[in-house]
């Protein structure tokens, strides 16, 4: 319907109790073309929870740049969607380059060329290039949310693409003594574009700009919609340069032969602006989010200029509206024809932006998503420690992780309790494999939902989500034929649960490891436990890990801790094979 900020009422009313990846994803959407980029951002990352980007995710275990230092680093630049995509959003490249590190950028097909003049680039990997080792990677459309990118701080200066001088000189050579008005047309997109069919326009809708004289019309279409030129039924005086065109390098080189560009969205009409060439971008309704409402220029391109569908569907206004801003421009040409032309060189603006310090945080109540050590997850921002360990480490409690792993054997079976949104559950799936199993307790609705939509984002089958033991229903009811673990996580109350698995505790002899608020809780279970012929250990595990995933150097949780219990049954091989938990930095561990 075209109206951003009634979405934005609706998403923001209903997300908070309804949390799911598409909502928060059109969420981001809506808050975009309403300009509310802060919190646009934030939630744009949802798109990596949706397919297809979900399959598309690079598993790299190598932490997303957030903003972290630079200055000696390698960063990897990674393309993602479409190649008008990469064209707007390379302008921030030089800016990562400013802050100290080597930029690497990895490019689509068909616009490694034309990546050659991309500012602020060290090294051009192609599709089939090896990647390098880098210290961080970040995709390019993620960039304006570490910046802080607002609609007044778009870095905006152009050209920001530089031309390669030899078909630079080519191109010039073929346009030379032409004195009519240069204009090249663009009207179709990419077929399998999502929507394509809103966007692309037929030749023959264009007829009305063959009335006008004085223009040399070219086309730099490409693709199935060229098989349009076949008797010129728009009947206009079109040279069809589209079989010269190589790759984008040699589009770039015309584009800054012409007076003007006239083009449906698409990624042409984002390197004209990129070049600075004038350019008329035809907009269906609803727009794309980067065009925003109504306007009829845009902050991303001062040289662009926006015709925008009155009614959705109906482009005949629009070509009406092209055609008298032609006869205009066409006799502004005529009288500055004999005026020199000033040079157009790439930017050498001295405006560097720098990223936001410290974690974000989305609207209230609302979720958020981040690539973490275990896998991409959606939690909320605003939950007490566990929220900043997720956005500013990309782990929590890792430490504790570290220490389970080498005592949980692949093909075991694990109960996991108050499972949170996931981030350990994830890592312990990974650990105990396909021929092991998690029964997974979240008692908080929403929390729950999270969790699930977490598992099968990161590919998780291995697991059964069970209902809470805390609500009345005990371990032993569950009457499980095998238990190797049982994890209690933080919130929950490790004493009560304890109580109501005595019969699991003799029959099954699960290790335990039990998160307690304090001291006297730890020992209040451990005496518990050791009703239970259990061996006991204390673990004590700072919320800050020096070597955490997304290698920050600050200690935002002031040096608190937290506090578990590690019991293993005496008969158990780790019990009499001495000390079962290895040496972490950063914890005591102590019986």
């Amino acid at each position: 319907m075209g109206d951003a900020e009634g979405a934005v009422e609706f998403y923001t009313a209903r997300l908070p109790h309804r949390p799911s990846a598409s909502g928060h994803a059109h969420y981001a959407y809506a808050l975009l073309t309403a300009g509310r980029f802060a919190e646009g951002w934030l939630q744009y990352e949802f798109r990596w929870l949706q397919q297809p980007l979900l399959a598309r995710r690079p598993l790299f275990g190598t932490p997303v740049w957030n903003g972290q230092e630079l200055r000696g680093k390698t960063i990897l630049l990674r393309t993602e969607q479409g190649i008008g995509d990469v064209i707007q959003f390379i302008r921030y490249a030089p800016h990562v380059k400013a802050l100290g590190a080597m930029v690497l950028l990895q490019v689509r097909p068909g616009v490694g060329e034309l990546a050659r003049g991309f500012p602020g680039v060290d090294r051009i990997l192609d599709p089939v290039d090896a990647y390098p080792e880098f210290d961080f990677y970040i995709h390019l459309m993620s960039l304006p949310r570490v910046f802080g990118t607002e609609l007044a701080s778009i870095p905006n200066d152009v050209p920001y693409v530089a031309l390669d001088p030899i078909r630079q000189a080519r191109w010039a050579e073929r346009f030379e003594g032409v004195a009519d008005l240069k204009v090249g047309l663009v009207w179709a997109g990419d077929p399998s574009h999502l929507r394509d069919r809103y966007r692309s326009i037929e030749l023959c809708a264009l007829r009305p700009l063959a009335d006008v004289a004085g223009v040399q019309f070219y086309s730099l279409q490409k693709g199935a919609a060229t098989v349009e030129l076949t008797g010129n039924p728009a009947n206009m005086r079109i040279d069809d340069l589209g079989p010269e065109l190589l790759d984008f390098a040699d589009t770039a080189a015309v584009l800054d032969q012409l007076d003007l560009l006239i083009s449906i969205d698409t990624s042409v009409a984002h390197l004209a602006g990129a070049l600075g060439t004038p350019a008329w971008v035809l907009i269906p309704s609803p727009a794309d989010w980067r065009w925003m409402n109504e306007r009829e220029d845009t902050p991303w391109y001062p040289t662009l200029r926006l015709f925008r569908q009155r009614t959705q569907g109906d482009w005949s206004d629009v070509h009406a509206r092209v055609k008298d801003a032609l006869e205009t421009r066409v006799e502004a040409h005529r009288s500055a024809r004999d005026a020199p032309s000033a040079a157009v060189t790439p930017s050498t603006s001295a405006a560097v932006l720098r990223p936001i310090a410290g974690p974000r945080r989305s609207a209230p109540g609302m979720s958020a998503v981040a690539e973490t050590r275990v896998g991409i997850v959606q939690y909320f921002p605003e939950e007490p420690v566990v929220g900043d360990s997720i956005g500013w480490l990309g782990e929590h409690l890792q430490s504790q992780i570290d220490v389970l792993a080498p005592l949980v054997k692949p093909d075991t079976v694990v109960l996991e309790i108050g499972a949170g949104v996931g981030v350990h559950t994830l890592a312990l799936a990974a650990r105990v494999g396909d021929a092991g199993h998690l029964f997974v307790v979240e008692p908080r609705p929403l929390y729950r939902r999270l969790l699930r939509q977490n598992l099968g984002a990161n590919r998780v089958g291995n697991f059964t989500m069970l209902n809470s033991v805390d609500a009345g229903e005990t371990i032993d009811d569950l009457r499980l034929e095998k238990l190797d673990w049982l994890k209690v996580n933080e919130g929950s109350d490790g004493l009560a649960i304890l109580g109501g698995a005595e019969q699991t505790l003799w029959r099954l002899r699960p290790s335990l490891f039990i998160a307690v608020p304090d001291d006297q809780a730890f020992a209040d279970v451990t005496a518990h436990a050791r009703d239970f012929a259990y061996r006991c250990w204390r673990l004590d595990t700072s919320y800050y890990n020096p070597q955490n995933f997304n290698r920050r150097d600050a200690d935002a949780f002031s040096g608190r801790a937290a506090i578990a219990l590690l019991a293993v049954p005496e008969e158990s091989e780790f019990a009499t094979a001495g000390d079962p938990c290895i040496e972490v930095t950063q914890q005591s561990l102590r019986r």
